[in-house]
């Protein structure tokens, strides 16, 4: 069993910056003035994590706004994850820099099989495991099937701290080198088998459901307990119909996760 952790953010960065920015753009003036002045101290460390804002009235005071005004404003930075409020304690900063957005756009089913080339796979562990009935129909496999389990955390590719997914990657166990691979945290699993052992990817399907996070789904994703998720699931096919590679991915939906799929139009007849 791999017990996930939360990562550690990274120091502030430009980046942050702009993205609080951007989804801070479009915010009714008077509580986004307020909201963007005290996201950019807490990104830049005039408010550290952990500390307490000053009291609604106060800020009110300061800014020259009602309270009314204040709670927009702090309802807006807790919508990005920078702040969180308890009622007779106060409102606490709770993180840095704002949760970030990955855009899945598919377009095609290479789209789909780039997912994994175009995000870091920072891995947490690895082990054998037989399926049971429950896996197997995880999966989409043979109940007695061998299979390496992958366990870990996607991150964006270019290098953005918050996790943007949980993962688990099952391999077939045949292919037990490709799952003990240093390549697997930038290439995809399917790709490395048809390097190394000859056997290339036929056809891929993709499933979609909507979940409700768990407790310990939300803590790692950085959302609360019962937020929406989607769980989408991956299953890669050799030429022969056999399963050689499953996945399943766990992403937090609100503010972090977007998956766009364009397709041309109908054929005719």
């Amino acid at each position: 069993m791999v017990r996930r952790v939360p990562a550690a953010r990274p120091p502030l960065a430009a980046a942050a910056m702009a993205d609080a920015a951007q989804l801070l753009a479009g915010s009714q003036p008077r509580y986004a003035t307020v909201a963007t002045a005290l996201a950019a101290e807490i990104l830049e460390g005039k408010r550290p994590v952990g500390t307490l804002l000053p009291t609604e009235q106060e800020l009110g005071q300061s800014f020259g706004v009602s309270r009314s005004t204040v709670r927009q404003a702090l309802r807006r930075l807790a919508e990005l994850g920078l702040v969180a409020s308890a009622q007779g304690v106060g409102t606490r900063v709770i993180a840095d820099q704002p949760r970030g957005r990955y855009v899945l756009a598919v377009r095609s089913v290479t789209d789909v099989m780039g997912y994994a080339a175009r995000t870091h796979l920072d891995i947490r562990g690895r082990g054998k495991v037989v399926a049971d009935a429950a896996l197997a129909e995880r999966l989409g496999c043979e109940v007695g099937s061998h299979w390496v389990h992958v366990a870990g955390l996607r991150r964006a590719a270019e290098g953005r701290a918050a996790p943007i997914s949980l993962c688990d990657l099952y391999i077939a166990e045949e292919f037990a080198e490709v799952a003990a691979s240093p390549d697997l945290a930038m290439t995809p699993a399917y790709r490395l088998i048809a390097q190394r052992r000859g056997v290339p990817v036929e056809t891929v399907q993709q499933d979609i459901a909507a979940i409700a996070l768990d407790a310990a789904q939300a803590e790692v994703l950085g959302v609360a307990p019962g937020s929406p998720g989607l769980y989408i699931r991956r299953q890669f096919f050799a030429a022969s119909g056999r399963l050689v590679e499953a996945t399943t991915n766990i992403h937090a939906a609100a503010d972090q996760f977007v998956y766009t799929l364009r397709l041309g139009g109908p054929e005719e007849g």
